[in-house]
């Protein structure tokens, strides 16, 4: 009996202890070995360390966690110390991602990079001419004017119709010239916010709405009201989301400022601030809980005051930006980049002939659209530059 007891007590006790090594360890504990500096004996501590998730776009790239190869993605890194590691993430054919990771005590960061090919492939969208492309305020339609031998007039690209295979044939014409009105000669197009209508400015500053689905089009006497009501209702929209979060007042008033840029997921915005020497560049980050690593308020760059600044677009997973620097209207010139809303592992993606500074990226991501020719002549097309 004595021996029998014993071997369930034995038998318990393992069980537990096993149990509670596994909940520590799950739990990101590890065991700490040192030396006493006034026993020298052997001590051994328990240690909180946390994890690093990490993923790619495109996965499958191999990880290296302060320069030594752990995996490829998608991969977790556990029982790492708390504080900052290197984390380098890269592929064949594709330009390196680099950064400083903080890691945190029984926490896991979530990490996903987006690599860039080392050569982006340029492709035609349109083959007609495009010009004054515009964007709608989910980013996933573009509205031109083209002057198409068969249907002058306004095209619209829906991202969502089509996948990137039919990419090329995706482009629709909306609204054809006629006796009265040449629409292809346009000044200006504007998207509602549900983006069903298009405020179309002629070359004569009349001005037009279009409603998409039907093709019916009418004169529109007030186009400054209609804009502020279109303004106002998306202003409503943010303002009702803010008003379920707490940020301070401050961030209020800039959250539904005009000039500032909302991310596709509408949980971050853009804004600058002037100080006459330097216009800073930044973002806040409204999500809740905020993940892990991720900064509330974080500057991207600054630019001197007294020079052209860039132009700026949102990439598609509300966590890069879309940059264009040194647009030459004349010259139709540019550098097109792609920066993560931290500052860090900015890439260059184009460098060459560009029409518009107005660059926008597809619903997926693989590709960003520009405005650019390849031609002689003056008539511009709509490209798509593949970067994944």
């Amino acid at each position: 009996m004595k021996y029998k007891l014993a071997y369930k007590i034995l038998i318990l006790t393992l069980l537990f202890g096993s149990t509670a090594v596994l909940y520590l360890f799950l739990s990101g504990v590890r065991p700490n070995f040192g030396v006493s500096d006034e026993t020298q004996k052997v001590e051994v501590n328990l240690a909180k360390t946390g994890m690093i998730s990490v993923k790619s776009q495109p996965d499958g790239s191999n990880v290296y966690f302060n320069d030594e190869l752990v995996g490829a993605t998608n991969t977790t890194i556990s029982g790492i110390k708390p504080g900052k590691h290197k984390l380098r993430i890269s592929k064949t054919g594709y330009i390196t991602w680099e950064k400083e990771i903080e890691v945190f005590e029984e926490l896991v960061t979530d990490i996903t990079a987006v690599l860039i090919t080392q050569t982006p492939r340029l492709e035609p969208l349109t083959n007609t001419g495009a010009r004054k492309p515009t964007i709608s305020y989910n980013l996933d339609k573009i509205a031109f004017f083209s002057k198409d031998p068969d249907a002058p007039g306004v095209w619209v690209v829906n991202f969502r119709d089509q996948g990137l295979s039919l990419f090329r044939n995706s482009a629709k014409s909306v609204l054809k010239d006629n006796n009265f009105v040449k629409f292809s000669e346009g000044k200006d197009l504007v998207w509602s916010p549900n983006e069903d209508e298009l405020l179309i400015e002629t070359s004569d500053s009349r001005f037009y709405l279009l409603k998409i689905a039907t093709t019916d089009v009418k004169p529109v006497p007030n186009p400054n009201e209609l804009k502020d009501t279109w303004k106002k209702s998306i202003k409503k929209k943010r303002l009702d989301f803010i008003s379920r979060i707490e940020i301070p007042e401050e961030k209020v008033k800039l959250a539904s400022n005009d000039d500032t840029i909302w991310s596709p997921d509408n949980k971050k915005f853009l804004y600058t601030v002037n100080d006459g020497k330097m216009v800073r560049y930044l973002i806040y980050n409204m999500e809740k809980p905020l993940p892990i690593g991720e900064k509330e308020e974080s500057t991207v760059f600054e630019y001197p005051a007294d020079l052209p600044q860039p132009k700026i677009t949102w990439y598609t997973d509300s966590y890069h930006l879309v940059v264009v620097e040194d647009f030459k209207e004349v010259e139709k010139k540019g550098k097109v980049s792609i920066i993560r809303i931290d500052g860090t592992n900015k890439v260059e993606v184009y460098n060459s002939a560009l029409y518009s500074a107005d660059v926008y990226n597809s619903f997926d991501g693989n590709k960003l659209i520009v405005l650019t020719s390849f031609k002689s002549g003056d008539q511009s097309d709509l490209y798509t530059l593949g970067i994944r």
